[in-house]
């Protein structure tokens, strides 16, 4: 199972946004240079991130990006809903009318399982959780 750049980027730049949290907005490309992922691609990942309520931006020679609430207050958990949608590894799972196998599927339980246990992990993090970790734009004060 592979997890998609969306939802890997787009916790890259939240992550960085929480780096600076309070300390003014942060330019995109200022997170791509630091990231090295397409100002393009973050540029997509924003308006999703920006129309969850989960950032704003500003304009102008201050201008950029900025959580719009405390990092320990944006579950990952909620940004994997947002960028990556299910957490079921199989489709059938939230759609069991595509399978004829459904009642009888040896491995159906094996995939709910793996979901859960992605969900899990999610749960509880926050980006606070992940900041603590992290250097890119710490560098760049």
């Amino acid at each position: 199972m592979k997890i998609s750049s969306r939802f890997r980027y787009g916790l890259r730049l939240l992550v960085d946004l929480a780096m600076k949290y309070e300390k003014g907005p942060l330019l995109l490309k200022d997170i791509a240079e630091c990231e090295k992922i397409s100002k393009k691609y973050l540029e997509q990942i924003v308006i999703s991130l920006k129309n969850a309520g989960m950032i704003r931006a500003t304009r102008g020679f201050k201008g950029g990006y900025y959580l719009a609430k405390p990092p320990e207050e944006i579950k990952i958990i909620d940004v994997y809903k947002l960028l990556e949608g299910s957490f079921a590894p199989v489709d059938c799972l939230d759609n069991p009318d595509i399978c004829s196998l459904i009642d009888n599927c040896p491995s159906r339980a094996l995939w709910a399982r793996l979901g859960d246990a992605i969900r899990k992990t999610f749960e509880n993090l926050t980006l606070e959780d992940l900041k603590k970790t992290r250097w890119c734009m710490d560098e760049k004060t």
